[in-house]
């Protein structure tokens, strides 16, 4: 097997310059946004304070911080998702918009523009499950540039995947 001029590590160096922000999957770097909530630990039990009102919950989005943000992002987006909803995915809440200098978003408090989701209001929808637990996704997405919201959540969902430089995540689990 040759090698070339470059090597094994030369080659490595090359593709980690030429490639900034790729991924294997062509979307968002394997550098992730470090994501936490000083509410819930990461697979814990998300308090019922920020689950629906249907289920004795307040309805507020919990606290959120992050670090990580690289350099070169212009803004970032929260979604926060219910992957095992019927169907695969629920998008309970969507904010874009958020300044890359902000670290947190504060418990009822979106940092940016709250977008319509799926739950077809522009505002948090707690966990409200039936059956057994879901588990929610609190994603935070680091942007090349600003997207225009077109389509349904998911669609949103995915150009937000697509226009991402990295993101991180932590996830809440919720059971009535």
């Amino acid at each position: 097997m040759k090698i070339g001029k470059l090597g094994v590590v030369g080659g490595v160096l090359f593709l980690a310059n030429v490639l900034p922000g790729c991924s294997a999957e062509g979307g968002a770097a394997t550098d992730a946004l470090k994501v936490s909530s000083p509410a819930f630990a990461e697979g814990a039990a998300i308090p019922q304070k920020y689950v629906c009102a249907k289920q004795e919950g307040q309805d507020v989005s919990p606290p959120l911080t992050w670090s990580g943000v690289p350099d070169s992002a212009s803004e970032l987006a929260i979604v926060v998702n219910d992957s095992d909803a019927r169907g695969g995915s629920y998008i309970h809440w969507m904010v874009t918009g958020i300044p890359v200098s902000a670290t947190s978003a504060s418990e009822g408090q979106p940092p940016g523009q709250v977008l319509p989701g799926t739950n077809s209001k522009a505002a948090y929808a707690g966990p409200c499950p039936s059956g057994d637990a879901h588990r929610y996704q609190f994603i935070v997405y680091a942007l090349r540039s600003p997207i225009t919201p077109n389509g349904s959540a998911k669609a949103v969902h995915e150009q937000l995947k697509e226009a991402a430089i990295t993101s991180g995540e932590t996830v809440g689990t919720w059971k009535n």
